[in-house]
């Protein structure tokens, strides 16, 4: 299947849903948009992602194995669109303990970083959190993060913020 020019264009909903439907068919599909997602420039890598996200939030558990790969690659993406889609796809899974220093350092980095937009950054403090349950030394660097960052952020931001925050409080 060539996905390259399937993703040229951008697919409708409909579009979008063929190619999840073919992602699920075959492992190996996923493998090759993976490969598209974390080595391809804008907009291919934003589309792939978001195929890739989809297809995992259908068949949870798709991306699994794939996660030290996906981790290991975030630094050096370049697309905000792939970031958010690889996010929110990371916060539905328990990261393998290897990579979950690097994934933590990161989502820190892209909350209090103003090149992120808020969706990145909901996602990325929502993995933040479900690490303080794990590790509950997080709490209050995420608490005063969240806290120094409200301002400075939307409405989604405060709320999504404030929401992890009660939920901590209670820990």
């Amino acid at each position: 299947m060539d996905f390259r020019s399937l993703l040229a264009d951008i697919p409708s909903g409909a579009g979008k849903e063929l190619l999840i439907g073919e992602v699920l068919k075959s492992e190996s599909h996923f493998t090759t948009l993976l490969q598209l997602a974390l080595y391809e420039k804008d907009p291919l890598a934003w589309r792939a992602c978001w195929v890739l996200d989809g297809s995992d939030e259908r068949k949870p558990g798709l991306a699994g194995k794939h996660i030290p790969e996906i981790v290991k690659a975030l630094p050096a993406l370049e697309s905000k669109g792939s970031l958010r889609s690889l996010l929110r796809m990371l916060s539905r899974y328990d990261i393998p303990e290897e990579e979950q220093g690097l994934l933590i350092d990161l989502c820190f980095s892209y909350l209090v970083s103003e090149q992120f937009p808020v969706a990145v950054k909901a996602h990325a403090m929502m993995i933040i959190y479900q690490h303080v349950l794990l590790y509950p030394e997080l709490k209050n660097e995420l608490i005063a993060i969240i806290e120094d960052q409200e301002d400075n952020n939307t409405v989604g931001f405060k709320s999504r913020g404030r929401r992890l925050i009660k939920q901590m409080e209670k820990l």
